[in-house]
């Protein structure tokens, strides 16, 4: 006798036509992000980069790696050309209007959300499990870095894709209508050039057969489809591998990670990973930005390691225990894991030490689990109103932190304020802050934040250049060009270094200096106005005019505004 068919849920009325309200949500939360100016690295990556300013830049966006707008970039190693072109797609449209970049990344956030509730539908079939995952996900003050940062758009680009080749791949699976094959590989392709994620898809749609398997969703071995699909798939990533190759080099390490051996940063990799997973449950002392105190250097031995193994030691053998009986928390689990581990410092030093937006991908997973938790415990029969009454208090919680938080991304100004507030001896804040108050004319107290930012990190190259520049503006010229000689050795690449140091010898008078340093930026930076102005002031003072004038027209053809300058 054939087994009986279990009976599809029966989905409320509200739910079949209130979907909207919920990507509705994850855009009312983020109102205090509508007018934020530009922050953090949105200056280089979108404001100051002549890749974005111009539809013809559109080819060289593909073929330069994504950091190759910036004139002293020293980090080839990310390749995101889909990213950047929707960044000069919407230059073209709106120029360097801060709120248009910042609405439209809240809408693919909400669109995400959507994304997201479909996939949960077709994987799970329950109502509760979708509105719960699509309203926590939403809501998230986890997320804020990644929606309220508009550089953040690679993460919600990929993420949208990735969810979108699940999707794809679920109905080519089922229906073999070759549209879905289609839409998969434009999914792949869209994701890869979107943020390197999306190199995992090969690996994701496995976990996802996994998932098919255990529920016994029409799992076959040998089916066609699903074969193609792979095969396809893998060939698609591993020529945009190779394409990527040529054009990308090796990533440049946060500066805390030099000199660090494998096991300290494995074993401090371990202990953040535990940490990232209770900031999903208790999103507390969030922060732009983490430094050593925050996130300590520390081997295999340390007790909060030991802990954070065993933490998630136990974790992974849930996800086993359960593979049967709630398969969908095994599957989270363990998409959370894939997705967290090529940005988690465990396999190679990345950018960061700890990152909130790196977690916009693995949270799909993890706040799927949450979901199925919060879902599992209200369909029982004494858990219902507990299990009401927890969500509508994680609802509140994470709508008001996320509604701060977003507040928090106004301006540099507000955003430092706050991440010294939970980071406090963050070098980069704290030059971030020193910054901000040059610019509001108080030097004395950008002083005090340009030395704290050199204490914390004696080799912080962007803090040493401004504090040179703020001792030459206070008469101590001995000082300024010592520690500007000191970023220019720690980072041969650093302009404004350069820039700066011409500046000193200008004013002490030591033309000669001035010229031989002169000489070093011209040839590595010939196009960079900036540079070209002061070489040309250098030749000037050294009675070298034809040289002079002929740098000096160098440099205002490429930035007019030079010519207004005295």
């Amino acid at each position: 006798m054939a087994k009986k068919k279990k009976a599809a849920p029966i989905v409320p009325v509200w739910v079949k036509h209130t979907w909207w309200l919920i990507p509705l949500l994850a855009v009312l939360v983020y109102i205090p992000a509508f007018n934020a100016d530009f922050t953090l690295d949105d200056i280089p990556i979108i404001e100051d980069n002549a890749y974005i300013h111009s539809l013809d830049k559109i080819p060289a966006i593909w073929t330069t790696h994504y950091w190759a707008g910036k004139i002293d970039a020293n980090d080839t190693g990310l390749y995101r050309p889909l990213t950047l072109t929707t960044y000069n797609l919407q230059y073209a449209l709106s120029g360097k209007n801060a709120a248009a970049y910042h609405i439209l990344n809240i809408l693919l956030h909400a669109l995400v959300c959507l994304a997201l509730m479909k996939l949960v539908q077709l994987l799970f079939n329950d109502y509760k499990i979708v509105v719960i995952t699509g309203v926590l996900f939403a809501l998230h003050p986890i997320h804020t870095e990644a929606v309220a940062g508009i550089v953040g758009r690679a993460e919600l680009l990929a993420s949208l894709f990735i969810i979108t080749s699940m999707i794809s791949y679920h109905h080519w699976r089922s229906k073999g209508d070759i549209k879905w094959l289609l839409l998969l590989l434009v999914s792949t392709f869209a994701a890869i050039t979107s943020k390197e994620h999306g190199f995992l898809i090969t690996a994701i749609l496995g976990l996802q057969e996994v998932y098919y398997f255990f529920t016994s969703k029409s799992f076959s071995l040998g089916d066609r489809k699903k074969w193609i699909a792979f095969g396809s798939v893998i060939l698609l990533s591993i020529s945009l591998w190779m394409y990527r190759s040529t054009i990308t080099g090796p990533p440049v390490p946060h500066e805390q990670w030099l000199g660090v051996d494998a096991s300290h940063r494995m074993a401090t990799a371990l202990r953040t990973t535990a940490e990232y997973i209770g900031m999903h449950i208790l999103p507390i002392h969030l922060s732009a930005d983490y430094w050593t105190d925050e996130v300590p250097i520390v081997g295999l031995g340390d007790p909060k390691v030991l802990l954070s193994i065993l933490s998630l030691v136990v974790i992974l053998t849930f996800s086993f225990v359960l593979r049967r009986k709630l398969p969908g928390v095994s599957w989270g689990l363990l998409f959370f894991f894939l997705t967290l581990l090529p940005v988690s410092n465990l396999l190679f030093a990345a950018g960061f030490l700890k990152a909130e937006r790196i977690l916009y991908i693995p949270s799909i997973g993890l706040i799927t689990v949450i979901a199925l938790l919060k879902a599992n415990l209200i369909e029982r029969q004494n858990g219902k109103i507990p299990g009401l009454v927890i969500l509508g208090v994680f609802v509140v919680l994470f709508a008001g932190m996320t509604w701060t938080r977003a507040g928090d991304w106004k301006n540099n100004y507000t955003l430092a304020l706050a991440t010294l507030e939970t980071s406090p001896n963050s070098p980069r804040f704290n030059n971030m802050m020193g910054l901000e108050l040059r610019a509001q004319k108080k030097n004395k107290e950008a002083l005090v934040y340009f030395e704290k930012a050199v204490k914390a990190n004696p080799n912080h190259v962007p803090a040493l250049v401004n504090l040179g520049m703020e001792y030459s503006n206070a008469n101590r010229s001995a000082d300024a060009v010592s520690y500007l000689l000191k970023a220019i050795e720690l980072d041969p690449n650093t302009a404004m270094a350069y820039v700066n140091l011409m500046a000193v010898y200008r004013n002490l008078g030591e033309n000669d200096k001035n010229l031989e340093v002169a000489e070093k930026a011209l040839a590595r930076f010939p196009e960079f106005a900036p540079v070209l102005w002061n070489v040309a002031n250098a030749y000037h003072l050294k009675g070298n005019m034809e040289k002079a004038n002929e740098i000096r027209a160098k440099a205002v053809a490429i930035d007019p505004s030079l010519g207004a300058t005295k």
